[in-house]
């Protein structure tokens, strides 16, 4: 499925467009070169096998079982659908100038649909961008222009549960391509990493997180202290719970697993709030918003340097985002049903886990109330060694075994360091409770984990 050699109508189709991003084409192909547009080096398929850095193909992949909506899905036949749609209105104008107003309307629809989910019109702005990280940078560079010339220090989770790009992000640097680290506002600025986990992979407490976080705050130097309040880390935790009193508070809802009465909390507070539509939602990657809150004002009427999104970057990323809808649109009148549904998917995981003895379950959230998002979604998972069981696998061995689960059309979240080891992720996103199998597709989920993580019979019989 995924080792075919891909012949690369996406290069042929964006070699053929001109300075206008939204040319009309014909081929089932069109689409693709706009959804993939202005995104970083994360989103563009390799041209071999036409997969992105999280073996996601660009397409519609219907036979793939998805337990990877903490890292990234395929985009699905609704969202496709949806997107060639947008992209067929847009293209459908007579002018570029057109095109440029049909894109707008379409992007302020998209901002008034995520203001009427999350509920939070009276108390937010929001400003889309390409990815997750892209709107956490953005969200920086928005605090550190309130505060020209201060120095910033920005304190957040160690990078393995928040993302390679997200420090360089927080210190209002380029995050990805050949400028990457380069600063992008006059002063300076500093990261410090918080662990949220021991070295034998067990979460700290949330007081031990507090602790540390408020540590870190008040051994900063002088300036404004930016502390990265994570709901829902790539292993699903929450740090901190509690944010120490006196700093500025980026919230990284990036994950998305949040009931938009948190939100709307955390907005009340003043703080700017991060989601994107492509990790629970199950949108294609890359998608990102920020939720600015109204009580603080864009300081800024000077455009901080690189703000201003490329008229491809505006049209992928609604174009990504009118696809996330179509998960959104599902989900919204539902949600009142997904606890019940929650419990006995993470009740099967559980014993799918115990099953296998060379899995190792790995804590996650703890469950902080009874709605959905308050729940476990996203189930981190060590492997053994084959030789030695005592040992658990590091995330860099465990990508050769990802790459096979994916090789049998199972994608899972990507490897992660969790302490001395690494773990794989399972993940249960709003695609998975509102389509497919009834058990999500857990079962061949398993399945394929215990073919690649368990010695065969013939093997065994052979020693």
């Amino acid at each position: 499925m995924f080792g075919a050699t891909f012949r690369s109508p996406i290069d042929d189709a964006a070699r053929r467009r001109k300075r206008d991003p939204v040319s009309v084409m014909s081929d089932p192909f069109s689409l693709l070169p706009a959804l993939l547009s202005g995104g970083d080096s994360r989103i563009e398929p390799d041209p071999r096998t036409g997969l992105n850095k999280y073996l996601c193909p660009a397409m519609p992949a219907p036979d793939v079982i998805c337990a990877s909506s903490c890292t990234a899905s395929p985009i699905s036949m609704q969202g496709f659908g949806r997107a060639a749609r947008a992209l067929t209105d847009i293209a459908g104008a007579m002018s570029p100038r057109q095109r440029s107003r049909r894109l707008t309307i379409l992007t302020e629809q998209l901002k008034a649909r995520l203001l009427q989910y999350f509920g939070i019109g009276a108390l937010a702005r929001v400003i889309l961008c390409p990815s997750g990280t892209d709107a956490l940078l953005m969200a920086a560079m928005l605090v550190a222009a309130e505060r020209p010339g201060e120095t910033m220090t920005a304190i957040l989770p160690s990078a393995s549960e928040t993302g390679t790009g997200v420090p360089m992000a927080a210190m209002c640097r380029a995050f990805d391509g050949p400028n990457r680290g380069k600063p992008l506002i006059d002063g300076e600025t500093r990261v410090t990493k918080i662990p949220v986990r021991c070295a034998d992979g067990s979460s700290r407490s949330n007081d031990e997180v507090n602790d540390a976080f408020a540590k870190a705050a008040s051994c900063a130097e002088a300036g404004n202290v930016v502390v990265y309040l994570t709901h829902g880390t790539k292993t699903g935790l929450i740090a901190p719970v509690s944010p120490p009193r006196g700093t500025d508070v980026i919230v990284d809802a990036c994950q998305a697993r949040i009931e938009p009465e948190t939100v709307a909390a955390y907005l009340m507070q003043g703080w700017p709030v991060v989601v994107t539509g492509s990790k629970f939602f199950g949108g294609p990657a890359f998608s990102g918003a920020l939720f600015f809150p109204l009580t603080r004002p864009l300081a800024t009427a000077r455009r901080t340097p690189g703000s201003a999104p490329r008229a491809a970057a505006r049209l992928g990323t609604a174009l990504r985002w009118t696809a996330a809808m179509a998960a959104i649109d599902a989900f919204e009148p539902v949600t009142a049903g997904m606890t019940s549904v929650l419990l006995s998917r993470a009740a099967a995981i559980e014993k799918a886990v115990a099953s296998n003895p060379a899995l190792v379950p790995i804590g996650g959230l703890r469950p902080r109330g009874t709605g959905w998002a308050n729940l476990p979604s996203i189930f981190s998972i060590a492997v053994r060694d084959s030789v030695d069981r005592g040992r658990l696998l590091t995330a860099a061995e465990l990508r050769p075994l990802y790459e096979r689960l994916a090789s049998m059309g199972v994608l899972a979240g990507q490897p992660v360091e969790v302490g001395r080891f690494g773990g794989l992720r399972i993940a249960i996103g709003a695609r998975d409770l509102t389509e497919g199998p009834d058990d999500g597709g857990l079962a061949h989920v398993f399945a394929a984990l215990e073919d690649v993580t368990v010695p065969s019979r013939s093997l065994v019989a052979g020693r």
